[in-house]
């Protein structure tokens, strides 16, 4: 029943959508921060996580990247999830345009303790929670964004895969952020293999059965110390949107579109793989062949 609710919910998104843009306060992005706190995520690991997106919201160039868009701010909401029916919405939606309103927002965030859910792994249901989220939410945009963040593969609930496809025929693109510094210890059947799963294992798993929409990219945690700045680059990816990356660069050239990513992330290796996840920028689901 929850999953049949939950489709049958989002089967209003296509037509409530444009009238719902048009009533609310216009913002260039509306983005939902979905964070993994299921038992497989020690206390440790929920605070980096947590901590990571505070700081990276504290980063002048953050600040930057919302100042670029045409009505200078965006409207962002926290949710924590874990198993089917665990999703606690820990920061509703909140207007970011100015130093003082992303400073009060962090500090918001980093003062909840971090949840921990139990009940496996339901990426799926965390996809469709984000997404009514998005629907209720009291501004409008063009661009609507889920940035979920997990270290395990779905285990519970509705196939993550055509939820997927489900919420990029609605206009929403999701965007992955595998934590993989560690062994899989969470949905090793699901990959129809007895041996332990690798960090790339998670990595194909989001490409594969997670990410999708325009520009959708996966920007992994591959150490315990990479959490702020891999964060940080996946909100000014996501704020500066793939039409705007795209726009400032030559689609038939990949060595200049290296150098566009390259003005907005510094780090050589992580523009390359930028500009190799953003271009070609329709959307894509697991029906258009292999994932970007």
């Amino acid at each position: 029943m929850f999953i049949l609710a939950s489709f049958l919910c989002l089967a209003s998104l296509a037509t409530t959508g444009a009238a719902i843009a048009e009533a609310s306060r216009p913002v260039d992005l509306k983005l939902v921060i979905a964070l993994d706190v299921s038992t497989s995520m020690d206390l440790a690991e929920r605070k980096l996580q947590r901590d990571g997106f505070a700081t990276a919201f504290r980063q002048p160039d953050v600040l930057r990247a919302i100042q670029r868009g045409a009505h200078q701010r965006i409207a962002v909401a926290v949710m924590e999830w874990a198993g089917e029916t665990r999703q606690n919405v820990i920061l509703d939606w909140t207007e970011l345009a100015d130093a003082p309103g992303i400073a009060a927002f962090a500090d918001r965030l980093q003062s909840r303790i971090p949840g921990r859910m139990a009940l496996g792994t339901a990426v799926g249901a965390a996809m469709l929670r984000a997404a009514a989220m998005l629907r209720e939410s009291p501004y409008g945009s063009d661009r609507l964004v889920i940035n979920i963040s997990g270290d395990g593969l779905s285990n519970r609930g509705p196939d993550p895969a055509a939820v997927r496809d489900l919420l990029v025929a609605r206009g929403i693109t999701i965007n992955g952020l595998p934590i993989v510094y560690k062994d899989l210890l969470q949905g090793i059947a699901a990959l129809g293999t007895a041996d332990a799963p690798g960090p790339g294992a998670l990595i194909r798993y989001f490409e594969e059965s997670v990410i999708g929409g325009a520009g959708a990219f996966v920007e992994p945690v591959a150490s315990i110390d990479q959490f702020d700045e891999a964060i940080r680059r996946k909100l000014i990816r996501e704020i500066h949107g793939p039409l705007d990356v795209a726009g400032r660069g030559d689609v038939d050239r990949p060595e200049a579109q290296a150098a566009v990513a390259a003005s907005i992330v510094p780090d050589a290796d992580s523009a390359i793989r930028m500009a190799a996840t953003t271009w070609p920028i329709a959307a894509r689901s697991s029906a258009d062949g292999p994932p970007r």
